[in-house]
């Protein structure tokens, strides 16, 4: 499998975990100290997006995309190729994790080899599972100040390498929920 095709199904799993399952959405909007969200009027896509690969569009830039179009009509910004004042940004990150639990069992009573006599220990039962935890990043960027006024997450388990236009719509409006 070439790299580009094992990071693009890394993202669509990442993504479509996060939908999925209920992803804990995080902001933190408080990058940029006084800045309103509500007096930017216009706004465009960052070029390239983080979720593109190679200078190639990726399906899950455009699901992202047609979903973060839906939102900023809907807070009356007017997307404009011609020096927009917001700049919006995807980025998409994954990491592998061990979840390692032990729990006691039943004490067990073993009679010694030579038959003298009984003794009882506990026993544990060990689980692990391995799993990859992905992470969806939308960036606000100011352009006239060039900086980063606000970035919504959301974090949740990989389960399924599908992602749909629903999901990812649920997802940036779960997030833009929080930022505006």
């Amino acid at each position: 499998m070439k790299k580009s095709q094992w990071i693009m199904s890394i993202l669509l799993l990442t993504l479509a975990a996060c939908a999925s399952s209920g992803p804990k959405v995080v902001v933190d909007s408080g990058t940029q100290p006084g800045i309103k969200l509500k007096n930017f009027e216009t706004w465009d896509f960052f070029q390239p997006l983080g979720t593109d690969r190679s200078g190639a569009r990726t399906p899950l830039s455009s699901k992202l995309m047609n979903a973060m179009m839906v939102e900023m009509d809907e807070r009356g910004l007017r997307r404009s190729n011609d020096s927009p004042d917001l700049l919006v940004d995807f980025n998409v990150t994954t990491e592998e994790r061990l979840d390692v639990r032990q729990t006691p069992t039943m004490s067990t009573m073993h009679r010694s080899h030579w038959g003298r006599g009984f003794s009882t220990w506990p026993s544990y039962q060990t689980m692990v599972q391995q799993y990859t935890q992905g992470t969806l990043l939308v960036d606000l960027i100011d352009i006239e100040n060039n900086a980063l006024v606000a970035e919504g997450a959301a974090v949740g388990r990989i389960r399924s390498n599908e992602v749909t236009q629903t999901q990812a719509t649920e997802l940036v409006h779960a997030i833009m929920k929080d930022l505006w």
